[in-house]
């Protein structure tokens, strides 16, 4: 069973990678159109419609609804639910199992202090020794090897801040119930970073990771 599911995870990494993985790393950030999806990978508009054909007949994005445009109104693309399926979401079910006991049994400040310490440890071993030293340079290196695990992740520089966004929440179900465990994961960022890290992300059917860095 472990070696089939991690065949699994190598092949949805595989496609990922390709230009089809990048149209649905794109559709997992936001609902897009044909327009928007060929802008940003610099191809025609045939070629995005043949890719979103493929992927309809999938079952891995779905049309949304219609955007007005300057002459006629144009359809927007998302992922399905086997879309989002991906994306890292592994160990997910266990999780909120052990974070609800977690939850129930400890007091508050223990509770959050386990948390910390575990999520400071996973953190810290999977991205290994970071080379850069400012906040700005040390995020843009964490989001880069982030990506590499196909989490989808894009940054927006604005006065004074950089906004970090994935394309989906690794643990969307478990943060649903749990937000507390955002918050621990900015406070677990921020000191990685040097920097003042505040989490901003969405949640409900389409969960979203956001943290807004002070740089």
């Amino acid at each position: 069973m472990k070696q089939k599911n991690g065949a699994k995870r190598a092949a949805a990494t595989g496609v990922l990678k390709t230009t089809r993985g990048t149209i649905l790393v794109l559709l997992c950030r936001r609902p897009q159109t044909v327009n928007e999806l060929a802008e940003r990978l610099g191809v025609s508009d045939n070629a995005v419609r043949a890719q979103l054909e493929r992927l309809l007949r999938d079952g891995l994005a779905q049309r949304t609804g219609l955007r007005q445009g300057v002459r006629k109104p144009h359809a927007e693309y998302q992922l399905t639910p086997k879309g989002l399926e991906l994306f890292p979401r592994a160990y997910e079910p266990l999780l909120r199992k052990v974070v609800d006991a977690l939850a129930e049994r400890l007091e508050g400040n223990v509770y959050r202090q386990i948390v910390l310490e575990a999520g400071g440890r996973l953190l810290r071993e999977h991205l290994g020794t970071l080379r850069e030293r400012s906040p700005r340079r040390r995020l843009a290196e964490i989001m880069g090897k982030l990506n590499g695990d196909g989490m989808g992740i894009e940054m927006e520089e604005l006065p004074g801040k950089t906004v970090a966004r994935s394309c989906s929440c690794p643990v969307a179900s478990v943060t649903a119930s749990h937000p507390e465990l955002c918050e621990a994961f900015a406070s677990m960022l921020g000191k990685i970073l040097g920097a003042e890290v505040r989490e901003r992300c969405e949640r409900g059917e389409s969960a979203r990771c956001c943290f807004e860095v002070t740089v």
